[in-house]
């Protein structure tokens, strides 16, 4: 399964690389609108997001954006992840895997996000996702408690980025739903505009 994982990623990695700058700020702005009306998003107190590197699709509109400290960004430590809250003039220094990371503020328990905004390389209908291979993602997300609440999974991908089938490990977390430039996918496979 990691050959068909690691085609998948390349292929999807080389189709990122080849889009415009403009390209990926419209549909970065398609995104944030689709998310900024989305309940889970616009009705949460507090959102886990990301910075986005290599192509990924850019969450600046809704970072910068009006509800800007319901934000926090993400930064590696060890084998795991934890969440910074976001705030305007914050300092960022370039951290694992070259993703600009918050060089300090104040850390938020992942538990108490209401959503997680999630990059990924592929996903299919069922918004299970392939993300760039560390895991750190999927070890988040197992962190939670069983049958206690957690965070909603958002992935954020372009459209192109949806396939037939990801190949799935025991230790991969499916998503609630992917947002997308053309729209939102949820788990039992239907799409809102």
């Amino acid at each position: 399964m990691s050959d068909a994982k690691a085609r998948l990623r390349a292929e999807m990695r080389a189709r990122r690389a080849g889009l415009s700058p403009a390209a990926v700020a419209e549909a970065g702005a398609a995104v944030a609108r689709r998310l900024g009306s989305f309940p889970a998003i616009a009705d949460a107190r507090r959102v886990a997001a990301y910075r986005a590197v290599r192509g990924e699709i850019p969450l600046d509109v809704l970072l910068d954006g009006e509800r800007r400290e319901v934000f926090t960004v993400p930064r590696v430590v060890g084998d795991d992840l934890e969440f910074v809250a976001w705030c305007e003039g914050q300092a960022f220094v370039r951290g694992s895997f070259g993703i600009p990371e918050p060089a300090d503020g104040e850390v938020v328990a992942f538990a108490a996000h209401d959503a997680v905004l999630v990059p990924l390389t592929a996903f299919d209908g069922r918004c299970h996702r392939l993300g760039q291979g560390g895991g750190f993602y999927d070890r988040a997300l197992a962190s939670l408690p069983s049958g206690g609440p957690r965070p909603t999974a958002i992935g954020v991908a372009y459209s192109f980025q949806q396939v037939a089938h990801v190949p799935q490990d025991r230790w991969d977390v499916p998503l609630d739903a992917v947002a997308t430039d053309a729209g939102i996918v949820i788990a039992d496979g239907g799409l809102l505009a």
